[in-house]
């Protein structure tokens, strides 16, 4: 349960509109998507913004008064698909208190006699998809904003690893298993990767058939500085889902979430910056350095810039625990832009 739930947030028992939410399903049928294991079916829905469908099991007990994780499993080709992966997850789902998804992707079903172009184009539809379909989950139900997790099986690797890595402040861990992927569909990412993201790869090196692919994406990702954690001792074999809740586990209680934020004053000064972070623990202090030679010890401070330009900013959180957390990031302004700076992670401890 730790797991899932933030610690200040008690779960309680349905609401009125929920119960109508549930309601509306039953009436609508949907019997192909019952699960034996688990007491509430596995739902249908569409994301509006690129019409992709997905399936929806969260757990029977759920509640929007309660603040909820989401895991997002991306299926491989034919014969996987959203419906099969989803049900090695309800279960976990309904004991450890989680929503997942499986949203429907193509370019996990191109196959490699594809062109070029069509796979790279179905990469980028499926991180669209997925996008999509997280935003959509967001502005229906109350989704913990530092407990996304992405899994990817098999193909669906690409898609999993592609959508984490672009996008480390929506994604907070991804997991891989088998993987079979190509790294070249990766390689626009090398400028938007943040070293504090953790990717799980769980893998046989002796696989004939992931084996190979596997080891490629590993020194991929190991060359860029990920924070990988490696398992090459056995394939994942669907349906062990419960090695990769440990795995998010872990991430949550020993790997924060943090991400530096600016945005422009608004006042009649253009060089002018609030700053701050979204963080998964309450800071107790805070450290800024602003690149120009100035510091502050104010949570979210406001820097006025001398001039225009790129300045390197850190700041340092103490964590209630005890430790130190530093990031660091490139600020541009006054075209305020923030992107990361790629250095390999330290935690003070």
């Amino acid at each position: 349960m730790d797991f899932l739930l933030k610690n200040d947030v008690t779960r309680r028992r349905c609401s009125l509109a929920s119960v109508y939410v549930v309601a509306a399903y039953v009436l609508a049928g949907c019997s192909q998507y019952i699960d034996p294991n688990v007491p509430d079916p596995i739902r249908p829905f569409v994301e509006p913004e690129h019409g992709g469908e997905y399936l929806l099991y969260r757990p029977s007990d759920y509640d929007r008064g309660s603040v909820w994780p989401l895991v997002v499993v991306c299926h491989s080709s034919f014969p996987d698909s959203p419906d099969k992966q989803i049900r090695h997850w309800t279960q976990l789902a309904e004991e450890n208190g989680f929503l997942v998804v499986a949203p429907q992707l193509g370019g996990s079903g191109r196959g490699w006699t594809s062109r070029a172009g069509e796979r790279a184009s179905g990469v980028q539809d499926d991180e669209a998809r997925i996008l999509a379909t997280i935003h959509h989950i967001r502005a229906g139900h109350n989704i913990s904003e530092d407990r996304i997790f992405l899994y990817g099986w098999l193909r669906g690797t690409t898609a999993a690893v592609r959508t984490g890595l672009r996008h480390p402040g929506v994604v907070r861990a991804v997991a891989v298993s088998n993987p079979k992927t190509d790294v070249t569909h990766l390689d626009d990412l090398v400028d938007v990767i943040d070293p504090y993201q953790p990717v799980l790869a769980v893998y046989s090196v002796s696989d004939m058939i992931t084996g190979r692919h596997a080891r490629r994406l590993v020194d991929w990702l190991r060359a860029r500085h990920v924070d990988l954690d490696e398992d090459s001792s056995g394939s994942l074999r669907a349906g062990e889902t419960g090695r990769v809740v440990g795995f998010f586990e872990e991430v949550i209680r020993r790997k924060p979430w943090i991400h530096i934020r600016a945005i422009p004053v608004g006042d009649d000064s253009e060089l002018a910056v609030r700053l701050g972070v979204n963080c998964s623990f309450t800071p107790t202090g805070s450290s800024w350095t602003f690149g120009d030679g100035e510091r502050s010890s104010t949570a979210d401070p406001i820097h006025t810039y001398a001039k225009p330009g790129a300045y390197h900013v850190s700041v340092t959180l103490d964590h209630p625990d005890g430790a130190q957390h530093e990031r660091r990031a490139m600020l541009k302004v006054p075209n305020i832009a923030v992107s990361r700076v790629h250095t390999e992670p330290s935690e003070q401890p």
